[in-house]
């Protein structure tokens, strides 16, 4: 698929001829704006690859500012377009880091060019800030999953509405003391809290709660309504078709 250009630049005939060196170089031109005002239209409409960018346009209007507000609704690489060589307006350019700058006049191989490595930069930008957010979220999930494991491994663990459950004694105590619960109440409880954050299979808490022996496919579900009827509506999750668990 070729990539989209919009051309953001008051001067007709330097716009035209930009248009056609970019086409023959087999890049797709979505349109040409003059001023602020119709390249904001474009970006947001045109979805450019990339912005070529005058830094003076119509009206002396300032080209830096209007990138600045493009960069603000479109992710896109900018390349500036200049006749102005002066420190100040580089500098400025570059403040709001810009993936190219050219200075008028520039030949056509010099124009590729930079929009081949504006292009290439900013989608190797964009691959490698994927790989950095997807790092982050893998070790957000791995500290959470340690948090859990610590939290488990602790005597006491605090749990939803003002509920603890102690690991030691493998029981449950709320308002300082022990949460009142039938032998296959507790054991249920205790496998659950064992594997606090996980779902535990429904095939793993028959075996874990009734030893082993062959019961009736009513006997864990009236089992957990009987727990679940004494704790908070969410304190024990349901996963449909899969298992039940407790999360912090």
């Amino acid at each position: 698929m070729k990539r989209k250009i919009l051309i953001v630049e008051d001067e007709s005939i330097i716009a035209l001829n930009i248009k056609e060196t970019l086409i023959h170089f087999d890049y797709d031109v979505v349109g040409i704006a003059a001023n602020g005002e119709r390249a904001l239209h474009l970006a947001k409409t045109k979805n450019p690859d990339l912005i070529l960018m005058d830094i003076t346009l119509q009206d002396r209007e300032d080209g830096i500012a209007v990138a600045e507000a493009i960069s603000g609704t479109l992710s896109a690489p900018i390349v500036f377009l200049t006749a102005n060589d002066k420190n100040k307006t580089i500098e400025r350019a570059i403040n709001i880091k810009p993936y190219g700058y050219i200075l008028k006049p520039f030949k056509e191989i010099e124009l590729k060019t930079a929009v081949e490595i504006a292009l290439k930069t900013f989608s190797e930008n964009q691959k490698l800030s994927s790989e950095i957010t997807d790092v982050k979220s893998e070790n957000i999930s791995l500290q959470n999953k340690l948090a859990v494991e610590q939290q488990a491994s602790e005597r006491f663990i605090t749990l939803r509405h003002g509920y603890i459950y102690d690991n030691e004694n493998s029981v449950l105590l709320f308002n300082g003391a022990t949460f009142k619960l039938k032998d296959k109440e507790n054991k249920l409880l205790k496998l659950l809290m064992k594997n606090l954050g996980k779902i535990v299979t429904v095939e793993r808490i028959e075996d874990f709660v009734w030893d082993g022996e062959l019961v009736g496919e009513g006997a864990l579900r009236s089992l957990m309504f009987r727990l679940r009827q004494k704790l908070p509506k969410d304190f024990i999750t349901c996963h449909s078709k899969i298992g039940y668990k407790i999360t912090l």
